[in-house]
């Protein structure tokens, strides 16, 4: 008899039997405080973008962050991703989450083409999100996304480098032979753009300064930024230039979209600009009347060359200047 009323006894402490069950806090849905952006770690394959997201947890508990992630698009290509995972929070207090996101340079290409198809406007969009493990439940905290019209202007800062290009006479056999040339002022476009290639058409006035049809058979064209080629250049087409007048003569410069690059990449050398360069001549059939007297049937003459430093780093802006 004593014994089961000891057992009952121990039963009745054990369970709390008579009192009310203990209440457990239910988890408050963190706050969000802020968000920054700012450039990491520049490489020539990579740019590094630093994401500090500012969360406020109003919990008297730790509070476990299963991931944060971002995303960065551009053009409506996604650029890059990040993630970081198996974070925690302390209590009652405002806590700093810090995301790397890499931007990974082959699909930059990729992102020009569209970027050039919306003439050369388009929308740069870096999203960001927090999953937290709020033990009964997992729940994401809606970050605000950063977006910004992103907008170049490569062909007008092309365009404005090789109009410095003077109007230039060519006697390439001097002042005794009756045969001269005079070359314009250079107009620049875009034409056909692919995956792999976009192409710069640069058309100028050549005056035919002699008595004779002169036919421009060929180009050769040199084109680099910061010394690396740009890609290929020909002539769009055989041009006869009638005896003193004037001919549109057009130059296509096909760029090789994976050297473009180094126009998007934010240089943290030569204060973020870059060096264009460009050289391209002219092949000549000459006349018979002229082949005779120099004793060459073709001749090269130097059309244009310039060399000017322009802003580049394109990507630089897209975080608000920084």
């Amino acid at each position: 008899m004593i014994s089961s009323l000891m057992v009952t006894l121990l039963l009745v402490s054990i369970t709390g039997y008579g009192c009310p069950p203990p209440q457990i806090a239910k988890p408050q849905v963190p706050e969000f405080r802020g968000i920054t952006h700012q450039w990491g770690e520049v490489t020539a394959e990579t740019a590094e973008i630093i994401t500090t997201i500012t969360v406020y947890n109003p919990n008297p508990f730790i509070l476990p962050v299963k991931s944060v992630q971002t995303e960065l698009f551009m053009a409506g290509i996604k650029l890059a991703q990040g993630k970081t995972e198996e974070l925690e929070m302390k209590t009652k207090g405002e806590f700093p989450l810090n995301i790397s996101t890499i931007i990974q340079v082959e699909k930059i290409p990729e992102m020009w083409v569209e970027h050039l198809r919306q003439g050369e406007v388009s929308e740069m969009r870096l999203e960001a999100g927090v999953v937290f493990d709020l033990i009964i439940m997992e729940f994401t905290l809606p970050v605000p996304p950063l977006k910004r019209t992103f907008k170049t202007d490569l062909l007008g800062n092309l365009e404005g480098i090789l109009k410095q290009a003077e109007a230039i006479e060519i006697a390439p056999f001097g002042e005794n032979v009756p045969f001269k040339m005079v070359i314009g002022a250079i107009n620049a476009n875009w034409g056909e753009v692919t995956t792999e290639r976009t192409e710069l058409r640069l058309a100028t006035q050549v005056y035919n300064d002699s008595d004779f049809l002169v036919t421009v058979s060929g180009a050769l064209v040199e084109a680099t930024l910061n010394e690396i080629p740009l890609g290929d250049g020909r002539l769009a087409k055989e041009y006869e230039l009638p005896a003193n007048s004037e001919t549109e003569v057009e130059i296509i410069l096909a760029l090789d979209n994976g050297m473009l690059v180094e126009l998007f990449m934010p240089r943290i050398d030569n204060g973020g600009k870059s060096i264009f360069s460009m050289k391209a001549s002219f092949v000549l059939e000459l006349p018979p009347e002229i082949a005779e007297v120099v004793g060459k049937k073709s001749v090269e003459v130097l059309a244009y060359e310039v060399s000017e430093e322009f802003d580049t780093g394109f990507l630089r802006g897209m975080l608000g200047g920084i």
